[in-house]
């Protein structure tokens, strides 16, 4: 007898999947056409790292990644979930997810850490994203304890 799947489960594969879709080895390419077949056609990605929020589509947001790689700006890039905190109701869900980020896949140290904001609706049985939102942790802002590895 097959074990079934959680939504939990089906959640996580969907984080899993997106942070994947964007992390690349040198002289590979990001599969920026995943990244987008995990969200909802109007989703929203939301840098608020500066004085006014960056919201993007996410044909926007892999435009820039797209952009950067061609350019040789970035030549390799990792962003992978070290912890998180998940919350679930019924068909929607809502995840901060602590991420770091590398420009050398073998740097030890990340270039970046901050959180994700994720949230989710169920559609298909699916977990699709509707928005991210992240900030970096700077000096001045550490990541509090409860979502640390």
């Amino acid at each position: 007898m097959a074990k079934k799947v959680t939504d939990l489960q089906l959640l996580n594969h969907t984080v899993k999947e997106l942070y994947a879709s964007i992390s690349f080895e040198k002289g590979r390419k990001p599969d920026l056409a995943k990244m987008k077949s995990l969200f909802i056609p109007d989703a929203k990605l939301v840098n608020n790292n500066g004085d006014r929020p960056v919201v993007l589509t996410v044909d926007q947001f892999r435009a820039v990644h797209l952009d950067r790689l061609l350019s040789g700006i970035i030549m390799s890039f990792e962003e992978k979930e070290v912890a998180h905190v998940t919350e679930m109701f019924g068909k929607i869900a809502h995840r901060f997810s602590t991420y770091e980020t590398r420009f050398d896949l073998a740097d030890p140290r990340p270039f970046r850490v901050g959180i994700n904001s994720f949230q989710f609706v169920k559609q298909g049985g699916r977990w699709l994203v509707t928005s991210i939102v992240w900030n970096d942790q700077t000096e001045r802002l550490k990541i509090p304890r409860k979502y640390r590895k």
